[in-house]
């Protein structure tokens, strides 16, 4: 009926639970690099979220560097006053 993601979540859980729980050695390591998989992706997650955070505020300051301490603006705008 309704999508309910931390009931989703609970079920992927006791899925991957029940796979580790297996007697099969197959499902038991591909459990395990699913499990390591997700970790890593979420670290790759923080990484890429702090690198791109970084370049905005490069480019922030880069911005606040052109207006306020170069004439770059006050010739922009005379063009269009002239």
């Amino acid at each position: 009926m309704y999508y309910d993601p931390a009931k989703e979540e609970a079920e992927e859980r006791k899925k991957l639970l029940n796979s580790l729980q297996s007697d099969d050695p197959r499902e038991r390591m591909r459990a395990q690099i699913r499990r390591k998989w997700k970790t890593e992706q979420k670290e790759t997650d923080k990484r890429s979220q702090f690198f791109r955070i970084f370049l905005y505020m490069i480019f922030a300051g880069f911005i606040i560097y052109i207006i306020f301490f170069t004439d770059f603006i006050n010739k922009l705008v005379s063009l269009f006053l002239r």
